[in-house]
């Protein structure tokens, strides 16, 4: 290459205005050519993106600035967060119009079923061959599984025969159907394979799935599927009233509610979500000790708590209830990891809340918890919890915890209770049961269960 090429080449380098510079060997081709860099230019290759920060601001800013929704932590009551609400029996009729995004039927023709890309090696061990079964009965199999597993699942459209999932512990996974041909024999390749989430849950999804699309009986099973473990609170099983344990004082369990209240209080979001599953095992008499849990419960349902002087639980978790959930409807919201991390925050703050609601109904505490903050419950959190249950069709998840707060809150107050009736409950927990029947065989359980309390409450 001449002198004269060569300071060419380096002023174009230095110049603001040149060309992104080439890779070696683009270099190289471009000046054997005797060509200038613009006359060689190509598309610069970004990397793909494998996460995402999320930036404390965009939790802290004012209403209407950012999406998703915000989160006042401190200083205002919950009812200053609400503002101008449609109506839940607007909404609903609106909701019910239109046709479910999520069919639980799966067509799939096997005809155009195509082999796996790499069928010549042995199939993954989260894989399974159904054979001399044709291709819809197998998917008909997966499908009435998920719906009794309360898996939510987007069904493609086109020829690819995937599903994508998400389970009740925030777990992805897809689901794809392959043609595999083996000694004559025709069958369908069914391949299951976590995206992110937890691998306990997964495990249990697939062996459930893979046993259901070989027509084997156990993974129709609707039950919530809790460890041997937590089928008794702790302080009922036979080796605590063996051991000889040191009593917990109280400021040992309030310093433990405290821990989880500081990392609610932290500026990372990440943080919080840790705290806000701390917080739903704290209001689990199942998983902590029922005197922690009642502490706990009191904090999220009552605001003028001594415990939440430092740090307001209760401002925080109803700021999550009342702002999250409203501008995406769908439980795959453009993949994108920020709309999950809020969407499962949300969820988790709903989980705390039915678990708070529950644990003091059944110790006749919660009609005092309520009884100062009554007319806030009854104009605002009811109204909340009312469109969570009407968004049943695209949010099933979330109708499902909605439906259990209703149900105890009616249960609770005679004034709740009317008002729920009157902003149309019934027909909500209707509506609810008949997606559930369809689709989310929890959220079938639970809004008949609303539906049936709405019904005997006078």
């Amino acid at each position: 290459m001449s002198d004269s090429n060569q300071n060419t080449t380096e002023h174009d380098f230095k110049s603001k205005t040149s060309p992104p510079p080439l890779p070696a060997g683009a270099a190289v081709r471009a000046s054997s050519a005797g060509g200038h860099w613009s006359s060689a230019r190509i598309a610069e290759q970004q990397p793909v993106m494998r996460f995402v920060d999320i930036s404390p601001a965009l939790r802290r800013a004012e209403p209407g600035d950012h999406h998703p929704p915000p989160l006042r932590l401190r200083g205002e009551s919950a009812i200053e967060l609400v503002g101008t609400q449609p109506s839940p029996k607007r909404l609903l009729g609106a909701r019910s119009r239109s046709d479910s995004s999520l069919v639980r039927k799966w067509h799939v023709d096997h005809a155009s079923l195509t082999r796996r890309p790499d069928d010549g090696l042995p199939p993954p061990r989260t894989a399974r061959v159904v054979l001399a079964t044709p291709a819809h009965v197998v998917s008909n199999r997966l499908a009435d599984c998920l719906r009794a597993r309360s898996i939510v699942a987007r069904f493609s459209a086109t020829d690819e025969h995937v599903a994508k999932c998400r389970n009740t512990g925030f777990c992805k996974f897809t689901i794809r159907l392959h043609l595999h041909a083996s000694e004559g024999q025709g069958g369908v390749l069914v391949e299951v394979q976590r995206m992110c989430g937890d691998c306990v849950s997964f495990m249990q999804d697939c062996r459930a799935l893979l046993n259901a699309a070989e027509g084997k009986a156990g993974g129709l099973k609707v039950e919530d599927e809790k460890p041997l473990y937590l089928r008794l609170p702790v302080s009922q099983m036979e080796f605590v009233k063996t051991a000889s344990l040191p009593p917990t004082s109280p400021q040992e369990e309030a310093d433990a509610v405290a821990v989880t209240a500081q990392l609610l209080a932290s500026q990372r979001s990440d943080t919080n979500r840790l705290g806000m599953e701390s917080l739903v095992i704290q209001t689990d008499p199942l998983k902590t000790l029922k005197s922690t849990a009642v502490l706990t419960s009191q904090l999220i349902l009552c605001p003028n708590d001594p415990g939440n002087e430092v740090f307001n639980v209760h401002n925080y978790v109803m700021s999550l209830l009342i702002y999250g959930g409203e501008d995406h409807p769908s439980p795959f919201p453009d993949d994108s990891a920020l709309e999950d991390h809020y969407s499962s925050l949300r969820i988790l703050g709903l989980t705390a809340l039915s678990n708070a609601l529950a644990l003091l109904a059944a110790e006749d505490m919660l009609p005092t918890a309520l009884s100062p903050h009554g007319e806030w419950y009854a104009s605002v959190l009811v109204v909340r919890l009312l469109r969570d249950l009407g968004a049943a069709t695209h949010r099933p998840l979330e109708a499902c915890y909605a439906s259990r707060c209703l149900a105890v809150l009616a249960g609770s107050s005679a004034d709740l209770a009317a008002k729920v009736k009157s902003a149309g409950g019934r027909d909500a927990a209707a509506h609810a049961e008949g997606v559930g029947m369809r689709e989310f065989a929890l959220l079938a359980r639970d809004a008949g269960h609303c539906r049936n309390t709405l019904s005997c409450c006078v």
